[in-house]
């Protein structure tokens, strides 16, 4: 996820977290309370989502980075069509076309989710419509099939709308040829959700790690869908293994 500045921030979502639990600890109410008492995080996260410039980043090859829709969404150019690895948030679709149109011509053919947590997957609808097919780890399909519980924030999600879903999925590992670049797909154990896995851009020597990577502050790990801090500790030793000089 990345950060959306003035309204939720990583920073932000820990310093809520810590608030939490200072006052449960001193018994005036605890985590989910607290959340309640900063205001709805899903709603701020999509509101800020709405209003958010798009910053473009270029990396190494023909991928990039779109920050500013929730999660951080790599982009993979080519002959083959676009890539998407995660969709953001669908209140950031005009900004989204503006910023991808501005990488090359090609039309969008394929989206890849991370994991199933509504900033990483709440554009599937918009980018299927723009004739993408979802590819998921069979867990990010059950989770948006159904309604989920996030009790750590105290909210509930509706199933996906049939679009949405995954079209296709894996268990484990899955390798894809696309645009010239191998795309190396892997399961994580259940660490930020059950469903979270990496993409690997091989030629270009990067890692999409999801929500399995922070930046400096603890993570946010969704105890709801199956996520666990041991498989968390699990997932940031397989990123730093497969992270080179």
């Amino acid at each position: 996820m990345s950060i959306l500045e003035n309204v939720v921030s990583r920073r932000g979502f820990c310093l809520c977290c810590m608030a939490a639990t200072y006052l449960a600890t001193r018994g005036v109410f605890g985590p989910r309370e607290a959340y309640a008492a900063a205001g709805n995080i899903v709603d701020k996260i999509r509101d800020a989502a709405a209003n958010t410039p798009i910053t473009v980043h270029r990396l190494r090859s023909n991928v990039n980075i779109l920050e500013g829709s929730g999660g951080n969404i790599a982009v993979l150019t080519g002959q083959d069509g676009k890539v998407f690895i995660d969709a953001g948030i669908t209140a950031s679709r005009p900004r989204v076309l503006e910023a991808v149109n501005s990488l090359g011509n090609d039309p969008i053919r394929h989206l890849i989710n991370t994991h199933w947590h509504f900033d990483h997957t709440d554009g599937n609808q918009w980018l299927t419509s723009e004739g993408a097919a979802i590819l998921a780890h069979e867990n990010t399909q059950k989770h948006l099939l159904t309604a989920q519980r996030i009790e750590d924030w105290d909210f509930n999600f509706p199933a996906s709308p049939l679009p949405a879903i995954p079209s296709e999925v894996f268990s484990s590992e899955k390798v894809l040829k696309l645009n010239g670049t191998t795309l190396a797909l892997k399961h994580y154990e259940p660490a930020h959700t059950d469903s979270d896995i990496s993409v690997t851009f091989a030629e270009a020597d990067i890692v999409h790690t999801g929500d399995t990577y922070w930046n400096g502050i603890y993570p946010f790990i969704d105890y709801s869908t199956g996520g666990n801090i041991e498989g968390m500790i699990k997932a940031t030793e397989a990123n730093l293994a497969a992270t080179t000089d």
